[in-house]
């Protein structure tokens, strides 16, 4: 990486996946500052996927100071955890009960039972049906 220019200090950005990219929420000058604001945003909304970044800015390129080279420091990602940029150690692997004993625990698989709500569906038929009549023998029929 470049060295940091004199008047360009480190800076570090929060950002939140959308879609195929990702999405600046923060920038700040604070590494304590700016982690301490990325666990706030993982407490929130745990199920989205976070970064934390340091941006240095890019002297030798040739923009108008726009253009930064970038490291992560850490990222959350809800299906692993925090992967990159911690110090935390892995669990520790248990092993794979056999086919027999899942099979003897969980059992073959079953479709969520939903109650349906037919007297309120019969009850809305039934008025239908006795509006419809009336409104059929005030004005459908002809009269003298």
């Amino acid at each position: 990486m470049a060295p940091v220019a004199a008047g360009q200090p480190t800076r570090f950005a929060i950002q939140k996946a959308r879609g195929k990219g990702w999405k600046t929420l923060e920038v700040g000058e604070d590494l304590d500052h700016a982690r301490a604001r990325f666990n706030l945003m993982v407490r929130v909304n745990p199920r989205a996927y976070f970064r934390l970044i340091q941006l240095d800015h890019n002297a030798g390129a040739g923009g108008d100071g726009i253009e930064f080279n970038w490291k992560l420091v850490e990222l959350h990602d809800p299906n692993q955890g925090r992967a990159a940029g911690t110090e935390r150690k892995p669990a520790p692997a248990r092993p794979a009960p056999s086919a027999a004993a899942r099979g003897a625990t969980n059992g073959p698989r079953r479709r969520e039972r939903v109650a349906l709500p037919l007297r309120f569906y019969a009850a809305v038929v039934v008025a239908g049906v006795l509006i419809g009549g009336l409104l059929y023998l005030r004005y459908g029929l002809p009269g003298p």
